[in-house]
């Protein structure tokens, strides 16, 4: 009898050992795994610069439609302003958001060919200019305050993606943060292409004899 319990005793140790060397990998799909992977609140981070990307995009847009105005402009400015208004009106669609700040970039980019050619502003001009110097610079400036919100969502975003393992997740994250990930990539470049812009409104504005004192202290 003794000699059976310990045969068993040694059999039983040698399985252990066995099973110790020869243990299988855990299924990086399982449910240890899952644990790991982000919790979702990086979909939280993206619905709050989401608010402020369409905030301050909706100002500029806006801004805009008046330099559209004081260049006779007229359906380029209507469709600012309607831009402006979707934007501002709450809860903007994706599309809408990313329609936004191409149309934002392309504007600016319109605009500031006729700042830069500096010519001369005729009279009904100069007063729609006089009105959208102000505003102009407070929405690039505004717009401009994006840029670390952006970065910070970026880091948390690309962190986020390099976690996430398992690969159904990974797809569905990627579409779910598109927005985000496009607003990243774009707006820092129409945060300088802005900037550019409303430096050069300024100097056509006073090369005009527009009053811009209250534009001079606004950073850009």
């Amino acid at each position: 009898m003794k000699k059976y319990l310990l045969t068993l005793a040694i059999l039983i140790g040698f399985n252990g050992v066995i099973s110790a060397q020869f243990k299988l990998p855990s299924n990086p799909l399982s449910s240890s795994s899952e644990k790991s992977e982000p919790s979702g609140d990086i979909n939280a981070s993206q619905e709050a610069l989401m608010s402020m990307v369409a905030e301050a995009i909706g100002d500029t847009l806006a801004a805009q439609a008046l330099i559209a105005e004081a260049q006779g402009k007229a359906e380029l400015a209507a469709t600012l302003n309607n831009t402006s208004s979707k934007l501002k009106g709450g809860d903007p669609s994706n599309d809408d958001i990313k329609g936004a700040v191409l149309l934002t970039k392309d504007t600016a980019a319109e605009q500031k060919e006729v700042f830069s050619a500096g010519e001369a502003m005729s009279g009904g001009s100069k007063a729609l200019y006089g009105k959208a110097v102000l505003p102009y610079i407070k929405a690039v400036a505004k717009t401009a305050k994006l840029k670390d919100p952006i970065s910070n969502f970026m880091k948390d975003a690309q962190s986020t993606l390099k976690t996430t393992k398992n690969p159904m997740k990974l797809t569905k994250l990627k579409k779910t943060l598109d927005t985000g990930l496009f607003v990243g990539k774009n707006v820092p470049k129409l945060i300088i292409s802005l900037g550019t812009s409303a430096k050069d409104l300024m100097s056509f504005a006073k090369k005009n004899d527009l009053d811009t004192s209250g534009a001079d202290d606004i950073e850009l």
